[in-house]
């Protein structure tokens, strides 16, 4: 896994049900802040008029605004409108975090395992990425699968891995569903099984996810899990391809020196225009 982090990004606005439901366990610590004062905030950080978000902002997380915090927080470690500053971006996350802001949870650990404003902590960013993925946040299952399989901050253990890996996929979590699909084709952390490896290629793959589409290409190509189909091989590596991916070019120009005229044309056409091949 690599050490580089990636935190996610500026909070929306939200409607009053969709706040209540994503942060229902703030409400019985603080009240709801001014919704105005923050949708101005994000309709200037649209704009690319980070002074205004901020002066928006900043008031409204200095009175315990989880949200507020979480964005002043990306602003500092993106150096949007402020000097680029981990240490305090960090900061701002603690504060989210400790009120139990899923996101600010999620930004804390991935710090905690880049030692990035903070000092490198393994175990503490395990404990943060629970409380975020208890709430139903996939990156946050998703990079605990990670740090399961290669024994970061826990011991090494592959089935747990899987667990998490598995929840996130079936969260939407596009690299999440990748990964359940390699794990069950290589049996890793699980039983192998190619039909639930394409089932989860096919899920990534149709999110646009590269490596995804690679990979289902080669399982049609090689009927592992579907029945092979040399068009729809050829139709899910050429998006892959088209993306830049250096072994779907490959394996895409593997494909056409083997395959007819004809069938060339049908994956080609139906890359053109869009249109999922299904088996």
């Amino acid at each position: 896994m690599s050490r580089s982090r990636q935190p996610g990004g500026i909070i929306k606005p939200l409607t009053r049900k969709a706040l209540f439901m994503a942060t229902a366990s703030l409400i019985a610590l603080t009240t709801l802040p001014s919704q105005a004062g923050f949708d101005a905030g994000w309709e200037a950080y649209q704009k690319g008029d980070f002074a205004a978000a901020l002066a928006e902002w900043k008031p409204l997380a200095e009175n315990g605004d989880a949200r507020a915090q979480f964005n002043i927080g990306v602003m500092y470690d993106q150096g949007k409108g402020l000097n680029r500053d981990h240490v305090a971006a960090v900061g701002w996350w603690r504060h989210a975090a400790e009120q139990g802001f899923a996101s600010a949870q999620h930004n804390l650990a991935s710090s905690l395992i880049a030692g990035d404003g903070i000092q490198q902590d393994y175990a503490a960013a395990i404990d943060w990425l629970k409380r975020a993925a208890a709430q139903g946040l996939a990156r946050s299952s998703y990079t605990l699968g990670k740090m399961y399989h290669y024994g970061l901050g826990v011991e090494e253990d592959k089935a747990e891995a899987f667990g998490w890996i598995v929840s996130a996929a079936a969260n939407g979590d596009y690299r999440a569903q990748y990964n359940a699909a390699k794990m069950y084709r290589d049996g890793d952390g699980t039983e192998m099984n190619y039909e639930e490896s394409v089932r989860w290629y096919r899920a990534a793959a149709e999110a646009g996810y590269a490596k995804a589409q690679a990979g289902l290409g080669q399982r049609y190509a090689q009927g592992q899990g579907v029945e092979q189909d040399m068009v729809a091989a050829l139709y899910w590596t050429t998006l892959a391809a088209r993306q830049g991916l250096e072994r779907a070019q490959t394996a895409r120009d593997d494909m056409l020196t083997t395959m007819s005229a004809a069938d060339i044309t049908a994956a080609e056409a139906r890359a053109d225009t869009g249109v999922e091949i299904t088996n």
